[in-house]
């Protein structure tokens, strides 16, 4: 009796520590369950938020693409073209106005029986025509046609007033705006997750359209619809529920295995392109921390039911591991803050650049505006010999520091790493005579002697960018100059050789110092950015390390080569070698807009608060019989335009910055009045330093009809000004 009293005394505990353990098994199996189906959720969420949020700035960034098409119909409708060059011609010219290329756009034009014309010229019956016969006037979708090499997203729009070409009168109906899919990259980011989102596009049935990531495609196929209904379900959905999901919500996530890797994908609706954009993110990813989380909880529920009898112990060290993911979690919190913080900071800078560089545009531009005016108008007082030389140089040097200007300043091809390179008919004496004329500038207060060895070519004319080619000159031999001490010796010598064939040449120049010369060691790094060998030398020469970066990509986008040979304290020596295409005449200049477009007599209010650029504009528009009439800023061109009857003023040329009222806000008020007709009606064009591509499609936005860049070209302001106003050419 005893025995069994002791036996159940025994049993007793045994058991209830049997059914403790189970009871803890049980609710660690079930707590494991729902924390799996917590995290699920959260993951789907966080997913959904994401795309979410790249949906709504590919709306906001794509949303340009219709203003632009917007401008290209006010543009060219209702147009004439007598020939078909002449149309490819307007196409070209849209593209450099509009800046479709910062945009990675093309602009189309589309005739009544579906043939699309491009700056090249047609290409056929575009093969999507057939989108735009559902009869709306604006289209959006994705396409991919043998007439046209590349996959784009599509605006069209059918234009307000066909445009005619040739003595048959062909209609053209649409204008259409391409935009490669590749460059939709830029309004999004899924940096998020570390690099290893990926991003796809996809049409209405699910072919893939555009694939985005910095790993391998992970699904690999064609139609990633038939894809993803073939790969195994983690929660047991079927893409058939996901499908029905996305028809109902506009969004729809799912969990599937891949590759014997567990991935989460989310679909989502873009209604307004006529596409899908899907994201797709390895599982171990996606709510990092709460997985930690659980894991956490789960190996301490382990441990506490393995370790029953040192329940003290556990208890002790489970209150360590509390502790522990306490001071993580602040930890991570308190890094979440500070990478908060920098990124806050990063954003200020970045925001601090852009307006330093827009201010410096501008005020390096307005003066350059006054040189290049004044210039110009001199030259026009026939003067003497000696002084025309001069001035042809200041011309010639104003030009080269423009384009300096305008690389160094425009910020998308700085952050793009993108220099144009224009070949055109050129002399190649003349290039060289005006890097000699910017070089001796240079030499003029040196005591240096100057080497020039230049060999005169036997084909003299040829396509090149001298402005590129005088850039990569002018670096190295500013260079040259600039880092070898006085009583040295610095040497030009220019010499041409047969190409591969006989249409090309070969320019070869040599440019050799007696300066400090470089180590064996840093000439390897010479074409690197912000490069400059000794710590002191940006104080002692006054250099910011980028000018043979930037000739180094000059000579590259030329097809050429250069190379260096140097030694420490004896001297440089660089070789360029251009290779360039032979033409047997000159490089014909346009004949001016002044010389054919007849706009005497035009009533012209401009609003200009520097004395100097006035007097520039007001020389040279008046020259050609138009009449001006100035305004110091904003307040007082809305005041005199409200003032004078209805059609005194033919057109309004615009300047930005002014004090008072800028020229946005003065633009705007002068649409806005009431009380005249032509308030809405008179075109507006802006005048203005401020040039970059966003100050362009700014003017645009306030209600202005073009966009001229200081230092102003005539040629171009007339153009602008006869477009506008459909001048009578001259008989």
């Amino acid at each position: 009796m005893q025995e069994k009293k002791q036996t159940t005394t025994y049993l007793l505990p045994v058991a209830l520590a049997v059914i403790l353990v189970v009871s803890l098994v049980l609710g660690v199996f079930f707590m494991r369950n729902s924390l799996m189906q917590l995290t699920v959720k959260e993951r789907s969420s966080q997913l959904e938020e994401m795309v979410t949020q790249i949906q709504a700035n590919l709306t906001s960034g794509l949303q340009t693409h219709w203003n632009l098409v917007e401008g290209l119909n006010n543009a060219v409708q209702g147009q004439h073209f007598e020939t078909e060059q002449a149309l490819c011609e307007n196409i070209v010219l849209l593209e450099k106005v509009f800046c479709t290329d910062l945009y990675g756009s093309r602009v189309m034009l589309l005739d009544a029986q579906g043939t699309a014309y491009l700056r090249d010229g047609p290409v056929g019956i575009w093969n999507d025509v057939s989108h735009l016969v559902d009869g709306g006037r604006e289209h959006t979708f994705v396409s991919e046609t043998d007439n046209i090499d590349g996959c784009f997203l599509v605006f069209a729009r059918e234009l307000d007033a066909p445009v005619t070409m040739g003595e048959d009168h062909v209609r053209f109906t649409h204008v259409v705006l391409l935009k490669d899919i590749r460059t939709v990259k830029q309004y999004y980011t899924t940096k998020t997750y570390g690099g290893s989102a990926a991003t796809y596009f996809l049409k209405s049935n699910g072919t893939l359209a555009y694939f985005d990531a910095e790993a391998d495609d992970a699904i690999g196929a064609r139609n990633v619809f038939k894809a993803l209904e073939e790969v195994e379900y983690v929660q047991g959905r079927s893409f058939d529920e996901v499908k029905e999901q996305l028809d109902r919500d506009g969004i729809a996530t799912a969990d599937i295995r891949l590759n014997q890797t567990e991935y989460f994908y989310c679909l989502t609706s873009l209604e307004d392109y006529n596409m899908l954009l899907m994201l797709l993110i390895p599982a171990d990813s996606v709510a990092v921390s709460t997985m930690n989380m659980m894991d956490s909880t789960i190996r301490t529920e382990t441990i506490f039911i393995s370790m029953m009898a040192l329940l003290m112990l556990l208890a002790a060290i489970s209150f360590i591991r509390v502790q522990r993911s306490s001071r993580m979690i602040r930890l991570e919190q308190e890094t979440n803050r500070e990478l908060n913080r920098l990124r806050t900071e990063a954003e200020t800078a970045n925001a601090a650049k852009s307006a330093f560089l827009n201010n410096m545009s501008h005020d390096i531009r307005t003066p350059m505006n006054a040189i290049i005016g004044f210039t110009n108008i001199a030259l026009k007082q026939d003067p003497k010999p000696e002084i025309r030389n001069c001035l042809e140089k200041i011309s010639d040097s104003s030009d080269h520091l423009l384009a300096l200007i305008n690389d160094v300043l425009d910020i998308s091809r700085i952050e793009s790493g993108k220099i144009r390179y224009e070949p055109a008919p050129v002399d190649l004496a003349e290039v060289s005579d005006s890097v000699l004329t910017i070089v001796y500038g240079y030499l003029s207060n040196r005591n240096l002697t100057f080497r020039t060895e230049v060999e005169q070519p036997q084909s003299r004319y040829v396509l090149t960018d001298a402005v590129r080619v005088r850039e990569v000159l002018v670096n190295i031999l500013g260079n040259a100059v600039k880092f070898t001490n006085d009583g040295g010796t610095v040497s030009y010598a220019v010499s041409y050789h047969p190409g591969e064939d006989g249409r090309t040449i070969v320019a070869r120049y040599k440019i050799s110092d007696t300066g400090i010369g470089m180590s064996e060691e840093f000439v390897g790094h010479i074409f690197e950015e912000f490069s400059q060998e000794e710590r002191g030398a940006r104080t002692q020469y006054k250099g910011t390390g980028l000018g043979m970066a930037i000739t180094k990509k000059c000579v590259d986008l030329m097809g050429g080569t250069i190379s260096v040979e140097s030694r420490k304290g004896v001297g440089s020596t660089f070789t360029v070698e251009l290779p360039m295409q032979i033409t047997e005449t000159p490089a014909e200049k346009k004949e001016s807009a002044a010389g054919t477009m007849d706009l005497t007599g035009l009533n012209i209010l401009m609003a200009e608060d520097n004395d100097l650029n006035a007097e520039i504009a007001m020389v040279q528009l008046e020259e050609l019989g138009m009449k001006i009439t100035r305004a110091a800023d904003g307040e007082e061109v809305v005041r005199l335009f409200a003032e004078h009857p209805q059609g005194t003023f033919d057109l309004i040329l615009m300047d930005v910055m002014m004090p008072k009222m800028n020229g946005y806000e003065a633009t705007k008020a002068i649409r806005g009045l009431q009380n005249r007709p032509d308030a809405a009606a008179i075109p507006i064009i802006a005048m203005t330093a401020n040039a970059f591509a966003e100050d362009v499609q700014a003017s645009l936005d306030a209600g202005m009809n073009g966009h001229l860049s200081k230092p102003i070209v005539m040629e171009e302001v007339v153009s602008t000004i006869s477009r506008n106003l459909r001048a009578i050419p001259l008989s």
